[in-house]
C-alpha cells in the first residue's frame, strides 16, 4: 500500500514538474529528478532502478544546461551579446518579483530590446535581438517539456520493472 502513495504522490510531483517546463520558474526537470530519488529511496531501486535514475538524472542535466544555453544561442543568433542577454534576464527577474511568471517574459524581451537598442542606436537590430531570445527562450521551454516527458518516461518504465 505504501508503495502506492509513493508511486502517487511523486508521479503528481513530475506532473508539476513538467508543468514548470512551461511556466517560468516553477520547478522542472529538478523536481522531475527529486522525484525519482524519493521513489528510488522510499520504494527501493530494483533490478533497473539504479541505471534508469542514471538516464532521468542525465536527462535532467541536460534540461538544466539547455535553458540556459539555448536561450543566449537565440539571443546571440539575433545579434545580441551575452551582457545584453544577461541584462535582459536580470531584468526579467526583477519583472518576475514585481509581477510574476509572465512579467518574467515580458521583463527579458523588453530588458534585450533597450539594452541593444541603447548599443545600436537601431530599433530594427534592437528588434532581432529581441526576437532571437523569444525563440530561443521558446525553444528552451520546447527542449525542457521533451526531456521532462523522456524523464517521465524513464520513471514509468521503472515502476513497470520494479
Amino acid at each position: 500500500m505504501m508503495e502506492i502513495i509513493v508511486s502517487i504522490l511523486v508521479g503528481l510531483m513530475m506532473l508539476i514538474g513538467l508543468l514548470g517546463s512551461i511556466i517560468p520558474f516553477l520547478p522542472d526537470v529538478v523536481l522531475i529528478w527529486v522525484g525519482a530519488l524519493i521513489y528510488g529511496l522510499a520504494v527501493g531501486w530494483g533490478q533497473s532502478g539504479g541505471w534508469l535514475f542514471g538516464v532521468i538524472s542525465v536527462l535532467g542535466l541536460i534540461g538544466l544546461l539547455s535553458d540556459a544555453w539555448v536561450s543566449g544561442a537565440g539571443a546571440r543568433q539575433g545579434g545580441a551579446t551575452v551582457l545584453t542577454t544577461l541584462g535582459g534576464l536580470v531584468i526579467g527577474l526583477v519583472a518576475l518579483f514585481m509581477t510574476g511568471p509572465l512579467g518574467f517574459l515580458v521583463g527579458i524581451l523588453l530588458g534585450t530590446f533597450v539594452l541593444e537598442y541603447a548599443r545600436h542606436q537601431d530599433p530594427e537590430l534592437a528588434l532581432r535581438a529581441t526576437f532571437g531570445m523569444g525563440i530561443g527562450y521558446g525553444a528552451s521551454f520546447i527542449a525542457k517539456f521533451l526531456l521532462g516527458l523522456g524523464m517521465i518516461a524513464a520513471w514509468v518504465a521503472w515502476l513497470f520493472l520494479h
